[in-house]
């Protein structure tokens, strides 16, 4: 099996070494970088198992079960956009890499200065990995298992990395659990990942949270979904508590080892990352390098089917495109106009239902204060008001977070839905940009289509009470003149005179923060709407121009310069076929 692997590994290798070697003659930048990162990716033969999933979803549990010890940063705060490698080693290390290169040795106990919100609030810090070697004996030495940043927290940035990450798994555990199922946010970042890799483990995680029956439920439920999903009817899901796998393990309790039902995942893991493991990563490269072909196919086919358009005719045709493109910039403002009118519905949405927000608060906050009073009305009167309004904050903080996640789903909802028409009319202007790009010039140009939401990136914070300035006097002070009881009620009173100020305040700040949320996301879909046209403008224009720069050749040598081009794509041909019979084999 092994000397069957180096053997098609190396028929590979040559075949990707002649891409490079032609791409280079052909000069192609895209091609150059693609083929330099596919060589650097399979030159080691390291296999990537990465988790991905939802934040708060015990990634970072789950692989600490692996290791066998509680070493990866768990919680509930969110980890920064910091990817984390974890590889076999004799020896405990772990490894800070910068985004500038620069290499750091650390102990392993201050992970958490790096790879935490916290400690490195959205990565300050210029941390582009975390490499950790434990020597754990799940896996052999060149598997490594890779933990992601959580998609879908409040941190965008995060959910940009571990999408940017699915390319490079050559597998991946997709862990999700029961609280809830599987999310809008879930699904979305599962289709992308179903499109580019094969080998995909479900993992439902925190079983230990519902009954065996709300569990067969959930498992039915999630395991149609995902079939919708991936379009793959052979769907097995894994539950498991990744709590009490980590429990069990650490305290060699037997008892929850069974309990958390990993048992099966982990021995279908073993199986296989020892007996299929070096197929998928031949599968991979082949992948890969059929993805290089395809884009030397593209470009060469391009720049000869240019060159046997007569000049006047070219010329006509580019003129004639230049026309057309008036029109899609009109098209273009017109969607930006229509998106920023729907926008402002949502935020006239909150404000005619924030009297609504007020009363219901207002309700619910004063009549906690109320009783919780009577738990502290012995207290003195400095420890009654310092413990009231310690309470007052935290309920306040407590309402108005129930309130914000009703109000950002909402939002969330309303914002898709209007999007959703957007994103539509979006592609299917690219669509006809590509229809008459063809037509005029016998080009197919490739592009992805827009996917986007609002932005969960959110700096709201609470502002809750008043603080004494230097001059004033504390009121409680004059308390000591009345009796304890009506001191009493003098106090609980000041507070709750503060509920319709601090909740008129906050919402005030939410709505702010909602605005601010709403015109960032707007804002993205343009840019990145005027991004992937722009990216259509410029290979378009790379080709026409070259086309017109070799027709201002001699005939000898524009002819001379298509035989070259034919004589590359004929090559590329070749090695398409050579690779296709390694498939076979």
């Amino acid at each position: 099996m092994r000397g069957q692997y180096s053997l098609t590994k190396k028929n590979l290798d040559l075949i990707l070494e002649r891409i490079e070697e032609i791409s280079k003659n052909a000069d192609i930048k895209a091609i150059n970088d693609t083929v330099l990162e596919v060589k650097n990716k399979f030159s080691n033969n390291i296999f990537y198992l990465v988790v991905l999933g939802q934040f708060k979803r015990g990634k970072s549990t789950f692989i600490n079960y692996i290791l066998g010890a509680d070493i990866l940063p768990t919680g509930v705060v969110p980890l920064t956009s910091v990817i984390t490698k974890v590889q076999y080693s004799t020896s405990i290390w772990a490894k800070v890499i910068h985004n500038d290169g620069m290499e750091k040795d650390i102990d392993i106990d201050e992970l958490d200065l790096y790879c935490t919100e916290r400690n490195n609030p959205e990565n300050i810090k210029g941390v582009k990995e975390i490499h950790i070697g434990y020597p754990f004996d799940f896996v052999a030495e060149d598997v490594v298992i890779v933990d992601t940043p959580g998609i879908g927290s409040v941190y965008k940035h995060n959910t940009d990395i571990a999408y940017n990450y699915i390319d490079k798994a050559d597998a991946v555990i997709f862990l999700f659990s029961v609280d809830p199922p599987i999310s809008e946010v879930e699904k979305e970042f599962l289709s992308e990942i179903s499109k580019s890799v094969d080998k995909i483990f479900f993992v439902l995680n925190k079983i230990d949270y519902v009954t065996e029956k709300e569990l067969k439920e959930i498992v039915t439920y999630n395991r149609n979904i995902i079939r919708e999903i991936t379009g793959n009817s052979d769907i097995f899901l894994y539950p498991i508590s990744a709590k009490l796998a980590l429990e069990g393990k650490l305290l060699k309790d037997e008892g929850r080892l069974k309990k958390s039902g990993v048992q099966m995942l982990e021995n279908d893991l073993r199986n296989f990352l020892l007996g299929e493991k070096e197929k998928v990563l031949l599968e991979r490269y082949t992948k890969n390098i059929k993805r290089i072909i395809s884009m030397c196919k593209t470009f060469f086919e391009s720049n000869i089917r240019l060159k046997l358009i007569p000049l006047e005719q070219l010329e006509a045709n580019i003129k004639a495109f230049e026309k057309y493109i008036e029109e899609v910039e009109r098209a273009k403002k017109e969607i930006s106009l229509l998106l920023r009118s729907d926008m402002k519905k949502i935020l006239q949405n909150f404000d005619e239902k924030s009297e609504e927000y007020k009363k219901l608060l207002s309700v619910r906050v004063s009549e906690k204060v109320n009783n919780y009073y009577y738990t502290i009305r012995n207290l003195g009167r400095v420890d009654q008001k310092r413990e009231l309004e310690k309470y007052f904050e935290r309920v306040v903080i407590e309402e108005f977070e129930k309130l914000k996640e009703y109000i950002e789903k909402e939002a969330e909802e309303q914002y898709s839905k209007a999007l959703s028409n957007y994103l539509s009319r979006l592609n299917t202007l690219i669509e006809n940009i590509k229809a008459v790009v063809d037509r005029l010039f016998g080009l197919n140009i490739e592009y992805f289509k827009h996917k986007t939401g609002i932005t969960s990136e959110s700096k709201f914070t609470y502002r809750i009470g008043y603080e004494v300035g230097a001059l004033e006097i504390d009121p409680v002070y004059f308390t000591y003149l009345l009796p304890k009881k009506l001191a009493g009620k003098l106090i609980l009173n000041r507070v709750l005179k503060r509920i319709e100020i601090d909740i008129d305040r906050n919402l005030g700040r939410i709505r702010y923060d909602l605005l601010r949320r709403i015109e960032k996301s707007s804002n993205e879909f343009e840019k990145d709407m005027n991004f992937k046209l722009q990216v259509i403008y410029d290979v378009l224009k790379e080709l026409i121009d070259k086309a017109l720069k070799d027709y201002k050749l001699d005939k000898e040598s524009f002819e001379k310069e298509k035989s070259h081009y034919q004589m590359l794509l004929g090559e590329i041909n070749e090695l398409e076929e050579r690779l296709s019979q390694i498939g076979e084999k």
